[in-house]
């Protein structure tokens, strides 16, 4: 599969026919176009049609999806809005204070293509059985849009709660829609994930030019993660242990080769975002861009906190993961300035670092080459650790906790009880810090000084304790976090203009 994913569903066709002489094709009467009643016609076309499916993990441009990605960070204890220009991205900044409201532009952005990569998956649903291709290709096609609708459905419902189940391609004509449960998405993600892996090669069974698309040991991964979202233990540590024993994955890559732009799809990826660099095509990131100092070129987003420093300190990760004002980066950047007059911490995310070797020549903030990770191996292991925990198996969690420390040269733990839960939670922390995890980790997990609440509230409350009280170098003093409210920001509101386009059939989140 090519690596340009973000080359659109229907493409536009250029007729050159009848030109000739001085005349202005401009002024030329249409002489074709495509219409989806005569799409799906070949094996060519319908594997397009996937490939608008995967394109809308990373849209055409910076806005239509990859920001958000930078939430799951920005509204946690892990980092800020970062860029500290007051005007720059307003709703976004809002979004890392916890001054949410319905209006706001990325929360739009997040619905909004998501279900457009839904109406995608569900036209190739809807379309590909009845395609005059052959059957191996037809239930390769619909296994791997399965996955990326239960995918796509995922991001929703952990963002969103309950929201509209779309199965078939939405008409202007069809009524307006209604919210499901939120137990009634989490089913319909299990029921496609779980179809999916029934079809899906495993990644080892994969041709190179096919790197890339969904496997079963993907669409096994992220059912795993859908239990551990519901707390269904005793299906979520089974299931982890049955991919973790395949073989398919390992922790062989040294951590700081991880996040590589010349390590894609390596021996812990599960899945991820394939991007490239290419003149013609914006096939790449914007996250590395996005999130670089302004001194270096970047937008200077999603700062790391001294709080998420101090607490790696002394952690073999920490320099893979952070870069601070004045440190040695390389050659190019010994002394790394993170523009500071611009900056609320001082700090950016080393995993989304490229050299300059390795950055776009040209119109870089969509298309740097690196790979996006969504999920890799360690989070299962951690995932599986956790479960385990869960269903009274300590040496099961040590087990898969340790092998994940093992690989970053820390000595094994051996705790038990609540404190075992407590090293397991701290290495998620450690593990998959500035990947985009936190927020919804906290959100999910049980509470350890306050168990009747979600984690995320002791977390954050401690957060801002920190940051009023402590004497760290740069973002002492902010008081982000302060207004989070349990009762309200463990779900961000649906789109205030969707609930109008609803006529009101869509209900808003409580809060909001």
């Amino acid at each position: 599969m090519k690596k340009i994913y973000k080359i659109q569903f229907i493409a536009l066709l250029v007729i050159f026919a009848s030109l000739s002489g001085c005349k202005d094709f401009l002024d030329q009467p249409v002489q074709g176009s495509q219409a989806l009643s005569n799409y799906f016609s070949n094996e060519d076309e319908c594997l397009k049609a996937l490939t608008s499916c995967y394109a809308s993990l990373s849209p055409e441009d910076w806005w239509e999806n990859d920001f958000f990605y930078l939430v799951g960070d920005i509204c946690s204890d892990d980092a800020f809005k970062g860029n500290s220009i007051e005007n720059d991205q307003r709703d976004f900044g809002d979004l890392a204070r916890f001054n949410i409201n319905p209006q706001n532009e990325w929360i739009e952005y997040k619905w909004r293509y998501s279900y457009e990569q839904i109406y995608r998956i569900n036209l190739v649903l809807e379309n590909v059985p009845s395609a005059p291709i052959s059957d191996a290709l037809k239930t390769r096609i619909i296994a791997e849009a399965k996955f990326l609708r239960g995918f796509a459905y995922f991001e929703l419902v952990k963002n969103f709660g309950g929201v509209p189940i779309l199965l078939e391609p939405l008409t202007a004509d069809d009524p307006p829609q209604t919210r499901a449960s939120e137990s009634d998405v989490w089913k319909r993600i299990e029921e496609d994930l779980s179809d999916a892996a029934d079809e899906l090669p495993m990644k080892s069974e994969q041709d190179a030019a096919d790197m890339g698309r969904a496997t079963k040991g993907a669409a096994l991964a992220y059912l795993v993660k859908a239990y551990a979202y519901q707390s269904k233990w005793s299906e979520a540590e089974p299931l982890a242990k049955q991919i973790a024993s395949t073989g398919e994955y390992n922790l062989n890559d040294p951590f700081d080769r991880v996040w590589s732009v010349n390590n894609p799809n390596g021996n812990g990826s599960i899945f991820e975002i394939q991007n490239t660099y290419d003149e013609t095509w914006d096939a790449g990131s914007a996250l590395p861009a996005v999130t670089r100092s302004r001194e270096d070129g970047g937008w200077g987003f999603c700062t790391p906190s001294s709080h998420l420093d101090n607490f790696m300190t002394g952690d073999p990760r920490r320099n893979s993961t952070i870069i601070k004002h004045g440190e040695y980066v390389d050659e190019d950047h010994p002394e790394y300035d993170t523009s500071l007059s611009e900056n609320e911490t001082g700090r950016i995310n080393r995993k989304y670092y490229l050299a300059m070797n390795d950055r776009a020549a040209q119109d870089e903030h969509k298309r740097s080459p690196l790979n996006h990770i969504l999920f890799r191996y360690a989070d299962l292991l951690l995932l599986h650790a956790e479960a385990a925990w869960h269903n009274s198996h300590e040496s099961e969690a040590i087990s898969s906790l340790n092998a994940v420390r093992l690989r970053v040269g820390l000595g094994s733990i051996s705790s038990s009880g609540e404190q075992l839960l407590i090293d397991i939670y701290n290495e998620r922390r450690m593990e998959l810090a500035m990947e985009g995890h936190r927020y919804y980790d906290l959100k999910r997990q049980q509470g350890i000084s306050q168990p009747n609440h979600p984690r995320i509230k002791e977390v954050m409350e401690g957060f801002v304790s920190y940051n009023l009280g402590s004497n760290n170098d740069y973002d002492k003093g902010n008081d982000k976090g302060i207004l989070f409210d349990i009762k309200v920001h463990t779900l961000l509101p649906i789109p205030q203009s969707e609930i109008d386009l609803s006529q009101g059939s869509i209900s808003q989140n409580p809060g909001y």
